[in-house]
């Protein structure tokens, strides 16, 4: 094992002094722009809001139904756990919102929009006290008056018929009560609880997954892509065709062997970004592990597929612009419900949307194997492809037939 590990830091080296290439300076500008361009000129997404309890409350009309579903608690909380909404909002006394919590972004969205509700809600508490106060000053107003003609006609009276009486009642009347006034309402707070994550999730936090599927994808398509291109150029492959040895037993023993390196290269990038970093995760790192192994087999089965392709280490990074800047874009890195269907279409046949959506449920929001293992069986079936093709492909161009 010790030639292969200085073979990889030779390779290293070399990838380090080969920067730039005609199709980098071309073909990535122009992929990379109009990814940015679909992307960055594509419409703000809606969170997906519902309320519940809102039968009897004083404040639905401030949750308008196209803004708001309306569902029941059991409803709400099913639809919370399976991300069809970003929020919910339960109209009892005090108001409560549950965030889904996973994604910083969405839930800035939805308080935004839960806000301007409430802002809504305390126009309503306004109007109702304006009302409240209007009919105690008519009342008092009415009383007044009241009292006023009462008063007036006793005067009359008293003046006609006792006038020194008049003058003690006036001064032994006792003072007229005032109505009783409205109570201001009570203020409307905020009850907010997280099904995923805290408040303390920051942008870092919900890209890490994405950053670790994207990373780990990326040094090893570079070093197993440009190893077993100097296999061909050095004439090692040559001569292991020309052998007596099978195409697949020379496919899967550059599997074992890069593999190796790779594992070391997972599980070195890995914990440093879980426990240096400090990434917000609360699932086990086993689970993390094992979706980044299979990344990386996947990587690693792709870079030998593409490197057949190669002539030569230039060649070798021209891919990088066209299978690795994609996947970044299309990874879950970025928003992407928004955009064209064949656009999202495309980003489902890319490995690292699935390691993204599987180290997310693993780190952020805390699922077992349960949920997982749909998204790690897509990545084996990546890797059986891309080695079924390796195969073929060693087959159809050794001068020898197995």
């Amino acid at each position: 094992m010790r030639n292969l590990f200085a073979m990889a830091r030779r390779i290293i080296r070399q990838i380090v002094r080969d920067k730039r290439t005609l199709a980098l300076l071309i073909i990535a500008p122009l992929l990379i722009l109009t990814l940015v361009w679909y992307i960055f000129g594509a419409k703000t997404s809606e969170p997906n809001l519902a309320i519940i309890h809102y039968e009897s409350s004083d404040y639905l009309s401030a949750f308008k139904t196209s803004d708001y579903t309306r569902m029941s608690p059991l409803q709400a909380r099913q639809s919370l756990a399976d991300k069809k909404i970003d929020a919910y909002v339960d109209l009892k006394n005090p108001i409560k919102v549950h965030l889904e919590g996973s994604d910083p972004s969405r839930n800035g969205l939805a308080m935004s929009k839960i806000q301007k509700s409430m802002q809504t809600i305390q126009q309503l508490n306004v109007t109702s006290m304006k009302k409240q106060l209007t009919d105690v000053i008519n009342a008092q107003q009415k009383g007044i008056q009241a009292q006023q003609q009462t008063m007036k006609q006793m005067s009359e009276a008293m003046q006609r018929y006792a006038p020194s009486a008049l003058t003690s009642i006036m001064q032994n009347a006792p003072k007229t009560e005032q109505p009783n006034q409205a109570n201001a309402p009570d203020k409307v707070k905020l009850d907010v609880s997280y099904l995923h994550g805290n408040d303390s999730l920051n942008t870092f936090d919900s890209f890490g997954p994405a950053m670790v599927g994207i990373f780990v994808f990326l040094f090893i398509f570079m070093i197993g892509g440009v190893s077993f291109l100097r296999e061909r150029t050095t004439g090692t492959l040559d001569r292991l065709m020309a052998s007596p040895i099978k195409s697949y037993q020379i496919i899967w023993g550059y599997m074992f062997g890069f593999g190796l390196f790779v594992i070391v290269q997972s599980f070195v990038l890995t914990c440093y970004i879980v426990y240096v970093l400090n990434i917000y995760n609360i699932g086990h790192l086993l689970d993390v592990l094992i979706i980044v192994f299979i990344l990386s087999f996947s990587a690693l089965s792709l870079s030998i597929l593409l490197s057949t392709f190669a002539s030569n280490e230039l060649q070798m990074f021209q891919f990088i612009p066209l299978v690795i800047v994609p996947q970044v874009f299309l990874s879950g890195l970025f928003p992407i419900d928004t955009l064209p269907s064949w656009v999202r279409a495309i980003g489902n046949l890319m490995p690292i949307h699935y390691s993204t959506e599987a180290l997310r449920n693993i780190m952020i929001r805390g699922t077992g194997f349960s949920g997982w293992w749909l998204d790690g069986l897509i990545l084996l079936l990546f890797s059986v492809v891309f080695i079924v093709i390796n195969v073929l492909v060693i087959r159809r161009s050794r001068p020898i037939a197995d």
